[in-house]
């Protein structure tokens, strides 16, 4: 029907979306912000840790060791990459389910395909909003810690607020795909129900 294209467009549109705003989260060293002084600051990134300052360039440079890298920040680089091939697989599977599906009149398994797929989504969701929340609840433990130095306490950077908004894109997206299927599955089924 032409409510469930839409419903099926929308959703596809918040996923497509919510997977290059992944992207951008866990490309960007922004995950943690840490004060040095009034003009330094400190950028803790899935991959780089970056000195930056006002009035100069920032100078990133890759994690040497794993010593270096937080537990927390580690956990997530891997959470964050299996989210975006979990999303790629899903978008993948979406996008060629006419291919796969040899019998054009065998409509079910158009259906189960979306369904999959919808489940990845959600799935990749949720562990995305896993790694952000990981990073944040340690961010604001230290934040709250007494034995920081104010100036050196650590700050949720911009990276965490994308990944909240990825994960957010991504549950409703795949929510909305499976429930345009399933709500327009339950009119065909009842009325196969009453004959």
């Amino acid at each position: 029907s032409i409510v469930s294209k839409v419903l099926e467009a929308a959703s596809f549109s918040l996923v497509l979306l919510g997977w290059l705003v992944a992207i951008i989260s866990c490309g960007l060293p922004l995950w943690i912000v840490t004060k040095v002084s009034e003009e330094n600051s400190i950028w803790e990134g899935l991959w780089n840790i970056c000195d930056a300052e006002i009035h100069q360039n920032v100078i990133c440079m890759p994690y040497n060791s794993n010593l270096v890298m937080s537990q927390e920040l580690q956990g997530s680089r891997v959470l964050v990459v299996i989210c975006i091939i979990i999303i790629s697989m899903g978008l993948l599977l979406y996008m060629i389910r006419n291919k796969l599906i040899k019998d054009e009149s065998n409509m079910n398994n158009e259906g189960k395909i979306k369904m999959a797929a919808s489940g990845l989504f959600v799935g990749a969701g949720l562990l995305l909003l896993v790694s952000v929340s990981w990073v944040t609840h340690n961010v604001i433990i230290d934040m709250n810690n007494s034995t920081y130095d104010p100036q050196w306490k650590p700050k949720m950077g911009a990276s965490l607020y994308l990944g909240w908004l990825s994960s957010l894109l991504l549950l409703l997206g795949g929510a909305l795909l499976g429930g345009a299927l399933l709500w327009c599955q339950a009119p065909l089924t009842m009325s196969s129900l009453s004959q």
